[in-house]
């Protein structure tokens, strides 16, 4: 991002704090060293911001972590580097944060949407059985309203996607097996999903 003059208050816009620092500190080599102090603490970014969503303070997450409000100060002022996973865990479980771990190559696509509907289909699963457990009526209807949602936006969304796949001659595919029926990505809330 370029950095811009707004019309009413002439001041200027950066695309990042090191953009900010560098164009602003005369002392380039100090530049260098606040970026990559900036560069060296991204996951204690993403945990502060983990705490100010959740609208603690922290003392409010030292209670939750049975510590002083001064240790969890000292969390927030390291760097990546200095941090366990055991600090990171327990810091993002105070403040109902989440922490994914990958170990290994990165996924392809395919490979990343395999996990996804995984995922996808492990919390359906358990969202129908707490349905199904359930004594409230009401978190039933809910429960069945979203399920109703989400048939409706996988369906949408897999619709929009496979309109943007080249057509084939002589293929026999999803696409065109779906084309001559319902398929109609533009008019998807349309779609009689009774076919289904």
């Amino acid at each position: 991002m370029k950095k811009t003059k707004t019309a009413n208050q002439g001041t200027k816009r950066f695309a990042s704090v090191s953009a900010l620092v560098k164009a602003t500190l005369e002392d380039q080599s100090k530049a260098e060293a606040i970026c990559q102090k900036i560069t060296g603490m991204q996951i204690v970014n993403a945990m502060i911001r983990s705490r100010a969503a959740a609208g603690m303070t922290q003392a409010d997450v030292a209670q939750k972590m049975n510590c002083t409000q001064s240790a969890v100060s000292k969390l927030e002022h390291s760097s990546d580097a200095e941090l366990t996973l055991q600090d990171i865990a327990n810091y993002l479980r105070a403040t109902g944060g989440r922490l994914n771990i990958g170990v290994g190559k990165q996924p392809n696509r395919v490979e990343r949407i395999k996990e996804l509907a995984t995922g996808l289909k492990h919390e359906l699963e358990a969202l129908a059985d707490l349905s199904s457990a359930s004594d409230d009526a009401s978190i039933r209807k809910s429960i069945n309203g979203f399920f109703g949602e989400a048939w409706f936006n996988l369906f949408s969304i897999m619709c929009t996607a496979t309109a943007k796949l080249p057509k084939e001659k002589e293929e026999t595919s999803l696409l065109s097996l779906i084309e001559g029926e319902f398929f109609d990505p533009i008019a998807s809330e349309k779609l009689k999903l009774a076919k289904c």
